[in-house]
């Protein structure tokens, strides 16, 4: 897939310009709004500004060579409409998040593209249902999505619509794991996997604010400071496992009773590994494996990330 095409100059789609010009692909940056040349001529240089000094950006922090950041930007191209892509092995859409729009834009797309062509959505909370029945061929069709910087983050939610063909998914994978990305494959369940938790936690940290538990500030330095750094190197699951299962299911029986609110109330899940004791590391098995010396590597393997990672935080 040498040529691809993002769909929308905003934001996140010149985000993922960016990811996949680095990439080495030829990059076309394709406006489908109907405005003036003017207006449109202005769109393009606002995203090639941006485009431009997170390269040199990246560039000053180490993450790529400074010759990297012409070739970066000679890859992409300015397009103007949906004529012309039948060359792209890979589209993402990058467009707002109105159903009818990505309806009507992938419709007309997936007319003039290639027949091989992979069709994407950035779509974080539209159902990959909602949208595939617009595309002709709907066997290439699937959402990825991206977080937001896109060109940073490197975690992409894979999502496969019903009808999406297993090739069209390892073509995707392979691609996004070409770019350095993290693809990560999920079924279509409202909010993925990012978005999904992100909400939670979010609201909760807004509830914080609104019941004078902590200032924004506070908590924002408390999460960074804490699960932030974490679960930089401890997945979720992993730490349940760590901390221990039963740890998990005490915590959110008392907060349930103490804050009258079953938001709280352990999953289901988190239940039956109590009841099965199943409790982590403690017990050899939770929600992953520590028989034999599984346990002690598992542990000294968090621990030096850990360190690791404390040591570059307090480097100059």
């Amino acid at each position: 897939m040498d040529t691809v095409a993002v769909l929308g100059p905003g934001r996140i789609g010149r985000q993922i310009a960016l990811a996949f010009a680095r990439g080495g692909c030829r990059v076309l940056l394709v406006d489908v709004k109907d405005r003036a040349p003017r207006e449109r001529a202005a769109a393009f240089a606002d995203a090639r500004r941006e485009i431009a000094r997170d390269l040199r950006l990246m560039a000053e922090e180490g993450v790529i060579e400074e010759p990297e950041v012409a070739r970066a930007l000679e890859r992409i191209e300015d397009r103007a409409g949906l004529d012309g892509l039948d060359a792209c092995g890979f589209v993402q859409e990058a467009l707002p998040e109105l159903l009818d729009l990505k309806r009507e834009i992938l419709g007309r797309l997936s007319a003039g593209v290639g027949p091989d062509a992979i069709v994407a959505s950035t779509s974080s909370t539209i159902s990959p249902k909602h949208l595939a029945d617009a595309v002709r061929r709907p066997e290439r069709f699937l959402v990825a999505h991206w977080l937001n910087p896109a060109h940073i983050i490197p975690l992409v939610e894979v999502v496969p619509g019903a009808a999406t063909a297993p090739a069209v998914v390892a073509r995707t994978l392979a691609l996004l794991e070409r770019l350095g990305k993290v693809p990560v494959r999920c079924g279509d369940s409202p909010g993925f996997i990012g978005p999904r938790l992100q909400a939670l936690l979010m609201n909760e940290a807004v509830r914080l604010v609104e019941e004078g538990v902590a200032t924004p500030e506070d908590v924002d330095r408390a999460f960074m400071a804490g699960m932030g750094f974490r679960y930089a190197q401890v997945g979720i699951f992993e730490f349940i496992d760590w901390g221990g299962v039963d740890i998990l299911h005490r915590a959110s029986g008392f907060l349930t009773k103490a804050l009258g609110d079953d938001r709280f109330k352990p999953a289901r899940l988190v239940e039956e590994k109590v009841a099965a004791n199943e409790l982590g590391p403690k017990t050899g098995r939770g929600f992953f494996d520590y028989a034999g010396d599984r346990r002690e590597a598992f542990e000294t393997a968090k621990v030096r990330a850990l360190l690791r990672q404390l040591r570059r935080r307090r480097e100059p």
